[in-house]
């Protein structure tokens, strides 16, 4: 599957919110955010002391903050995108990295006050297709995300693992997850 990891996440940030939040990503106040970037600088050692940084007036009308070792935040009005390197179905089988991008990804989600996050790859699946409604021409809310997935998807996978979908000859991503982090909440997030 040649599809990368992507969240969505609501939100109501103004620019300035989105300044605050580049400064406490800096500030390495985020500790799970915090926590991956260092596992992953053995792999990426020029991103070792990367400042994070806002790119206003992105594609879209959308606003960008960037950070070390891939992690990227793509702001519309309504929706948090969250999109990083690594493979979809590494997140979707590898225990250690699933773990890793949830953690950021309840990071976010405390910091952005969302109450969920949503999965689906990047690209190659009819889920993706949610990017297009953080774009300025669409703008939507994460409510209608959810909606459109439910409508056009079905219902969200019961756990993250069950979206792999091996076949005789080839392997799919079918589904996505709505993730509430009940079980993170229980181990110190």
């Amino acid at each position: 599957m040649g599809m990368d990891f992507t969240a969505y996440f609501g939100h109501s940030f103004t620019e300035n919110d989105i300044h605050k939040l580049c400064h406490a990503l800096s500030s390495e106040k985020l500790v799970y955010i915090d926590q991956f970037i260092k596992h992953l600088y053995p792999y990426n050692p020029k991103n070792i002391g990367k400042p994070w940084q806002v790119v206003p007036d992105s594609i879209g009308g959308t606003i960008e903050l960037n950070g070390p070792c891939g992690i990227n935040l793509t702001f519309s009005e309504k929706v948090c995108y969250f999109h990083h390197y690594i493979r979809w179905d590494n997140f979707l089988l590898d225990d250690d990295n699933q773990l890793y991008l949830r953690k950021v990804s309840f990071d976010l989600a405390n910091y952005l006050s969302a109450s969920f996050a949503i999965y689906v790859p990047d690209s190659g699946a009819r889920e993706s297709g949610i990017l297009d409604f953080i774009w300025d021409d669409r703008n939507e809310d994460i409510q209608f995300i959810r909606d459109w997935l439910l409508q056009r998807c079905g219902e969200p996978k019961e756990r993250i693992k069950d979206i792999y979908q091996e076949y005789d000859d080839y392997c799919a991503s079918e589904g996505y997850y709505i993730d509430f982090f009940q079980d993170i909440k229980h181990i110190g997030g």
